[in-house]
Parts: C-alpha cells; structure tokens; sequence
C-alpha cells in the first residue's frame, strides 16, 4: 500500500475505516469519503467523480467480494500529497475476480443490463485505477 505518491511525496491518511459489508456501510463510508473531500474544499466535479467511482468500488466490494455478508468487513482508506492529489484504496475479503475479463458494458449484447458498469465507470472516473490481490483491492488515484 502506497505511503508515497509517484513522486516520492508524504501520503497523509485522511480517512481509514473498517464497516461491515451492508448497504448501510456503504452509505456511512461514501458520506464519510464526500464530507473528507468537502473538508478538504476539493473542486466539485473532482468530489463527484471520485464519489461516484467510490460508491461503485464499496458497492462491488460488498456484493461481489463479501456477497452481501455483514459478518464480512470492507475496508476504504483516503490519503491525499502536497499537490491535492488524492488516492483511495478499497479492500474485500473475498474470491477476488479478473478485472480483464469484465464483460465490456458498450457492447451490444451488455447495454441493456441492469449490473456491470462499475468497473468501467471507476476506470472512466479516476486518473489511475490498479487491481492488486487478485482483485480484493482496488487503488485509485485522482490527481
């Protein structure tokens, strides 16, 4: 887990929590990624992005990685550098999954499910977006 950025700058830790694996802990992890980031007076589409990428990422996590297990836990840490640049870590202790052989949600055959956009929306929202641990752990990076 990073503690420096690509750069070599300081990560400072701005938020690390540790919630069961419901909707409400979803909830509770977004607002508290939005109210750091409002904190922080990060520009307001830069906040939605990265909400929105966050939301995605806890969802899936839940979901997918504990299978809606609140006896499971997600972990969400936030840290930003100097430079505003912010990176987000989200954590399931699940199977984990290939990010590569996500089904492509523009394809034909895909646009009229109703699940399968997550991965795609946070690779479209966030600067830089890595897969580690067979796909337990996503890293995310806004700049």
């Amino acid at each position: 887990m990073p503690t420096a950025d690509h750069s070599g700058n300081e990560l400072r830790e701005l938020l690390h929590l540790v919630f069961p694996a419901n909707a409400g802990g979803v909830s509770s992890a977004a607002d508290a990624v939005s109210d750091t980031l409002n904190q922080l007076a990060v520009p307001e589409q830069k906040r939605l992005e990265i909400g929105l990428a966050v939301q995605e990422a806890l969802v899936n996590a839940v979901v997918h990685g504990c299978a809606n297990d609140p006896t499971k836990n997600v972990t969400c840490l936030m840290r930003s550098d100097g430079d505003g640049r912010i990176f987000i870590l989200v954590r399931d202790p699940g199977p984990g999954f290939d990010p590569d052989r996500v089904p492509e949600p523009k394809a034909d055959e895909n646009l009229h499910r109703d699940h399968g956009r997550g991965v795609y929306l946070i690779r479209q929202l966030m600067d830089e977006v890595q897969f580690e641990q067979r796909g337990r752990e996503i890293r995310m990076w806004k700049y």
